[in-house]
């Protein structure tokens, strides 16, 4: 597809992106709240992508946030931007196998990540993807989807701390200096830091035994950068993961 508007609806976040061939040449994040901003943030980021709507060729769309995604839609059809639409779960599929007992449950965006760590990256994988919720997911050697786990997200955690006492303060996400805490601040963020890294670690080392020590372990969402120094197991951070996989699977339409 010569130009691609690939769009990732999340809970907080919207992240588009403009592919121009196979090359991300513009991305952006806008709010997933932020419903009167959709069409002037992907019109911006169209412009900056030094394209105009008129010129794309097509568009691909995964969500886990319906409402949003219903009001993306119809902002995509005020600006307009008439590119062939397609939407990950109601109009095509993603071409893995995906074994999750109860298929129309797992996020559409889950199996976008596997795929796109199947075919950028090889089998087996594990991909943790650190966004609102922290999310596992495992492909198999053979390529198939197998499923995972799903927890609450490092910032989520860490305002949890704050809301749910009566004397920790509200904390901003930063590095943790060190695994001993010298005062209350250091000690949440190295709590919530060190202790999702461990985490991480942790159930890796299990999906070891269970898809053999050949393991890929890519990390992707908008922490992954920051967690990586606290995963001795992360391999490969590739925030762009999404993105791609809603690329190659538009070049599979």
């Amino acid at each position: 597809m010569k130009n691609l508007l690939a769009i990732d609806i999340g809970n907080t976040n919207i992240t588009a992106g403009i592919f121009k061939g196979k090359k991300l040449v513009g991305k952006a994040k806008i709010p997933s709240k932020a419903y009167s901003s959709y069409a002037r943030d992907i019109k911006a980021l169209v412009k900056r992508s030094r394209l105009t709507v008129e010129d794309l060729s097509g568009i691909i769309i995964s969500s886990v946030a319906p409402l949003s995604l219903a009001r993306l839609v119809a902002e995509l059809h005020k600006i307009p931007i008439n590119a062939p639409m397609v939407i990950l779960g109601k109009d095509r599929v993603v071409p893995i196998k995906n074994l999750y007992r109860i298929k129309k449950e797992v996020g559409q965006d889950r199996l976008v990540n596997a795929y796109a760590a199947k075919m950028l990256y090889g089998t087996p994988a594990v991909v943790i993807d650190f966004g609102t919720a922290i999310t596992f997911d495992l492909i198999s050697k053979k390529g198939d989807y197998l499923g995972g786990l799903i927890l609450p997200g490092i910032e989520l955690s860490l305002s949890g701390l704050y809301k749910g006492t009566a004397l920790l303060p509200k904390v901003e996400l930063k590095e943790a200096p060190s695994i001993i805490g010298r005062d209350t601040v250091n000690s949440m963020r190295g709590g919530i830091l060190f202790g999702f890294g461990a985490m991480s670690d942790g159930l890796v080392l299990r999906y070891r035994d269970i898809l053999g020590k050949g393991i890929k372990v890519i990390a992707t969402g908008g922490n992954s950068r920051l967690i990586k120094k606290y995963a001795r197991s992360i391999q490969k951070t590739d925030e762009d993961l999404t993105l791609k996989g809603l690329y190659l699977v538009a070049s599979r339409l």
